[in-house]
């Protein structure tokens, strides 16, 4: 068979490949297989629009409508038209046509591949035992790292080497989310669709409101989230967070484990990447409307396709509209978003593409912090606290937010080996939250507590939060004797801007969590706290992955110059403004190599760096020092032949050093010699076993502890619960009267955690399961063709639960039982 050496892969889903043919050989089960998928795909049927003119963009337009790969020598279509293709045809009519008067044939010769040669050329077709020629082969359609999956497992990413790469060559463990993923599970937001995901915690007051994803990966919090590759703003719980809808993404990727060396500043957790949908060749309209629990209501809209005649200029439309009650008391929720596309591509090596989107929520939200005491163990005479309490004042609670998103791409290939990249994103988030958290029980008289009723802090604040970033890069793919290239260099730059006005009372009324009255009202806080933060990052990177033999080799640097500029405004007339203006400077690396054998198995073993700087001085006036981190990770990945499946295994240590720890001989400051360090290991499967049946599944284990901290040194930390799995399991029914009919179900396990640094307090572990069900509708009837109704329901048993306790008074309620009915129609 021949030796494919990785060339280019173009973001239409085209790729050029080196082919070096070494040998033939040939197996009965391989040429069965070819025989069987050219005999499905021959009865498949794809609605086609492709017009006249170039055959090289026609089979690129073919190869992404039907999902095939088409594979040519490049000679083999230069100078050649196709007249065309429009309607629905099946694969092997979809080529006739485009193929006709070419003088071209073509031949399937693999599950989603299919040949075209020219019978006249002879160097088309495969060279005997010890042939040596070099050939270009091009490949139109398959996978893009940018691009949608059909299905849940992902072959391609382009989030952990900012190149379109196979994930089995990354040496980094990668876990991606598909769009069909979170449509069969119904997940409403980033954190929902991230259950079923090993090595990450969603768990808290995240998993159920509207402020924010603030998501553990690997126990360090916050993963800080990106939109295709542009950093995101994040304020902590004092929000100032844009909140993504997973209905404008086409994929979620999570890299574990430091990011910096093509990022910059980081956590060393890692980074979640949140790709979002673009312009399609092909025609594409769905429409969705949906009812649920707590009469929760939605519609929304997905168009996309050509507008002018050529396919040179893309549109695309994504918009949807939710709004009802929330679980708790009093609470509700809406959104609106809106978000227009358009990509111009005047040539096959050049495309441009423009985008950005609005989004308005408001509501009173259900971010309602409970104490340990009464939700994880019982309280006063034994009862526990109902899940649906509102901590809040009826009038007072209100959350408002607005953001917008902007942003340009260009891809432009020089050749066939360079390739420009260059990203330019602005985003900006303004919101203002009116609400209550606890923080006290109280004290009787006599000096006892009484633990049915807290004291609260009153507070509002309003915040404008946005970044400006431009990402530049260069890819070259050149050959230095056996070894391969694929070398890339960049120049990045952000600016974040963060302004905050904050009112507190911190001794506002108490309330009975037993027997709430809420009948009280007291006046807006007063001005407690104003900043004004500016952050500025400039890094050059680098990055080589070199291929020899079955060795893949990814080494990168990068030098990041960062300068602060905090600003701590007046809260009373004639007040003074105090600053803090720090510069640093740090180098990241990594370094990473796998092995691919035949048989799909890739070992890897790797490096990584991070640093993130700390703003402020320790006592003796000197300046905090950024964290930094390394991670050491070793793993396996496995892509089965002949199996559509991505098995994922790693162990790994992560140690951050330069923690700020408690100056307790100079109250209110710290000292900075804090070290945490985290050895875990994970495993995740997707794959789609037969026709119709998909499988998720994920477990986790995580070690991490202070080794070095004032208070807790020694103690186990409290943002991950040690063991965590998941499964998930969906099947339809191919043939029969049921055909159609999809039933999902799925399971969720989280383990014991300690609640306190002095690992005193522990939740509970708990199980969760949930359930889907769709059926397409147009085996009903013809006429209902690409009608879907679907049934999702979490937490299938109503099961009552804590789902994390970040301290003592700050415990969440997991969701109780959900129900969502939809219905959607693509034409």
């Amino acid at each position: 068979m021949g030796q494919f050496n990785v060339g280019e892969h173009d973001r239409n889903g085209k790729i050029v490949y080196k082919w070096r043919i070494a040998r033939l050989s040939a197996s009965i089960a391989f040429t069965a297989l070819a025989m069987t998928s050219s005999t499905v795909f021959a009865q498949q049927s794809v609605t086609y629009s492709i017009p006249a003119g170039s055959l090289d963009r026609g089979l690129t337009r073919f190869g992404a409508a039907s999902g095939i790969q088409v594979l040519y020598n490049s000679a083999v279509a230069n100078g050649l038209n196709t007249a065309g293709i429009s309607g629905p045809l099946s694969p092997e009519a979809a080529l006739r046509g485009l193929l006709a008067n070419t003088g071209l044939t073509y031949r399937f010769t693999g599950p989603k591949s299919v040949t075209v040669t020219n019978p006249a050329q002879a160097s088309d077709t495969v060279a005997v035992e010890g042939a040596t020629p070099l050939q270009t082969i091009t490949v139109q359609g398959g996978e893009n790292a940018w691009g949608h999956v059909d299905g849940v497992v992902a072959e391609r990413s382009g989030t952990g080497t900012k190149t379109d790469t196979p994930i089995e060559k990354i040496p980094q463990t990668i876990n991606v989310v598909t769009a069909d993923e979170v449509t069969a599970r119904g997940a409403v937001s980033v954190t929902e669709a991230l259950r079923y995901t090993p090595g990450i915690n969603v768990n808290g007051f995240t998993d159920a409101n509207q402020i924010a994803d603030e998501i553990t990966s690997r126990s360090f919090a916050p993963a800080p989230l990106y939109l295709d590759g542009a950093y995101l703003p994040y304020a902590g719980s004092l929000g100032g967070a844009l909140q993504i809808d997973p209905y404008w993404l086409e994929r979620i990727e999570v890299l574990k484990g430091p990011a910096s060396v093509l990022y910059g500043q980081n956590q060393p957790g890692g980074i979640i990447n949140l790709v979002t949908k673009k312009p399609l060749s092909t025609p594409y309209h769905e429409v969705k409307v949906g009812y649920g629990s707590d009469d929760q209501k939605e519609v929304g809209v997905d168009f996309s396709g050509p507008v002018n005649s050529d396919q040179t200029l893309l549109y695309r439309f994504t918009g949807l509209v939710t709004g009802g009650d929330d679980q708790i008391d009093f609470t509700k929720s809406n959104r609106a978003f809106a978000a227009p596309s358009l990509t111009f591509e005047p040539t096959d090596q050049t495309s441009v593409t423009l985008y950005g989107q609005y989004q308005h929520d408001g509501g009173v939200p259900d971010y309602q912090p409970l104490p340990y005491i009464g939700t994880v163990v019982p309280g006063p005479d034994g009862k526990f606290i109902s899940r649906d309490l509102f901590t809040g004042e009826r009038g007072w609670n209100d959350f408002e937010r607005d953001q917008y998103v902007l942003g340009a791409d260009l891809d432009h290939s020089f050749s066939d080996t360079v390739k420009l990249r260059s990203r330019v994103r602005y985003v900006d988030v303004q919101d203002d939250y009116k609400g209550y958290y606890i923080n006290r029980f109280i004290t009787n008289p006599d000096g006892t507590t009484d633990y049915s009723q807290v004291g609260r802090t009153k507070l509002n604040w309003a915040q404008h939060n946005a970044v400006f970033s431009v990402d530049n890069n260069l890819e070259i793919n050149y050959d230095t004797g056996a070894l391969q290239h694929t070398t890339l260099v960049g120049i990045d730059y952000r600016r974040f801007t963060r302004k905050y006005d904050g009112y507190n009372d911190y001794a506002a009324t108490p309330i009975d969590l037993y027997n709430p009255d809420y009948s009280a009202s007291s006046p807006r806080p007063p001005l407690t706290t104003r900043w004004d933060n500016t952050l500025d990052q400039v890094g050059v990177y680098a990055q080589d992955q070199i291929e020899w033999d079955r060795f893949v080799l990814t080494a990168g640097g990068r030098y990041d110059w960062s300068s602060i500029d905090n600003k701590t405004l007046p809260v009373t007339a004639g007040g003074t403004m105090t600053r803090d203006q720090q510069d640093d400077g740090a180098f990241t690396g990594r370094l990473g190599l796998t092995y691919l054998f035949d048989n799909g198995i890739a070992p890897y073993v790797s490096y990584s760096e991070s640093f993130l700087p700390q703003v402020g001085t320790k006592y003796d006036g000197e300046s905090y020092k950024p964290t930094t981190g390394q991670q050491y990770e070793v793993g396996v990945k496995y892509q089965p032949q002949g199996m559509n499946a991505l098995f994922t295994l790693s162990a790994y240590q992560i140690t951050q050093q330069n923690g700020l720890t408690d100056d307790y001989d100079n109250i209110g400051y710290y000292l900075q010699d804090g070290e945490t360090r985290a050895r875990g290991v994970e495993f995740e499967a997707k794959a789609e076993v037969i026709d119709g049946w998909t499988v998720i599944g994920g477990l986790s284990y995580t070690n991490a502890e202070y080794l070095v901290d004032s208070y807790s040194q020694g103690k186990k930390t409290t943002q991950h619960a040690p063991w965590a799995g998941s499964l998930w399991t969906n099947y339809e029914i191919q043939q029969g009267l049921l055909e159609g009919l999809n039933i999902g179900a799925g399971v969720r396990y989280t383990g014991t955690k300690f609640v306190d640094g002095a690992n005193t307090l522990r939740t509970r572990a708990f199980t969760i399961v949930d359930a889907a069900v769709s059926y397409d509708l147009g085996n009903l009837r013809p006429e209902l063709k690409g009608t879907k109704a679907t049934l999702n329901i979490d937490n299938l048993f109503d099961t009552s639960y804590v789902s994390d306790c970040g301290y003592a008074f700050g415990c969440s309620y997991g969701k109780a039982r959900t129900i969502n009915a939809s219905l959607s129609f693509k034409f």
